[in-house]
């Protein structure tokens, strides 16, 4: 029970959510500011589901990798090479995700980099496209690529602001 006519309460102290109430909880106000970044109010404290998403979005990223690789249309030269790197990098990442509680939410920022930077030299060289000859499904896997890459990046970013939180953290709500 909390005594909303506390003398510290009503004077503007707030302690909660810190061993013993003895601290300011300031994690994410920097200093000489008065309030955390606008993003850092969004909060999503879904830990396990965040942490599956992530697996499963890296997971995307080496499925796409392994099927334009197995594809006969090379983006550009040694494009499978990198792609097979992207796809085993991926398969460790959700090996490692699904068997272990290691925070392993930055390894994947390489992998959806590689990934990224793989999509931009199929542009540069002969990206399988329905007008380069591929199929329809080949050119919607390679758009794939792109588009889980972004995703993770997006995710990782809203993972450093606060935004989200990913098992095993929490962000231990007063509710």
């Amino acid at each position: 029970m909390e005594d909303e006519n506390s003398p510290a309460l009503r004077a503007g102290v707030d302690f909660r959510g810190t061993p013993n109430a003895t601290q300011p909880v300031l994690e994410h106000i920097k200093p000489g500011k008065k309030r955390a970044p606008f993003w850092r109010y969004i909060r999503i404290n879904l830990p396990r589901t965040t942490r599956l998403l992530i697996i499963a979005v890296i997971a995307v990223i080496g499925g796409a990798s392994a099927s334009v690789a197995l594809s006969n249309h090379e983006p550009f030269l040694y494009a499978t090479h990198a792609l097979w790197s992207v796809c085993g990098a991926a398969a460790l990442f959700v090996a490692v995700g699904l068997l272990t509680s290691a925070r392993i939410w930055k390894w994947g920022v390489p992998i959806a980099l590689s990934s990224l930077l793989i999509y931009l030299g199929g542009l540069l060289g002969n990206a399988p496209y329905v007008w380069n000859g591929a199929s329809v499904v080949s050119a919607a896997i390679w758009n794939l690529t792109l588009l889980a890459s972004l995703a993770y990046l997006v995710l990782s970013w809203a993972l450093r602001c606060g935004m989200i939180v990913a098992a095993p953290d929490h962000q231990h709500f007063l509710d």
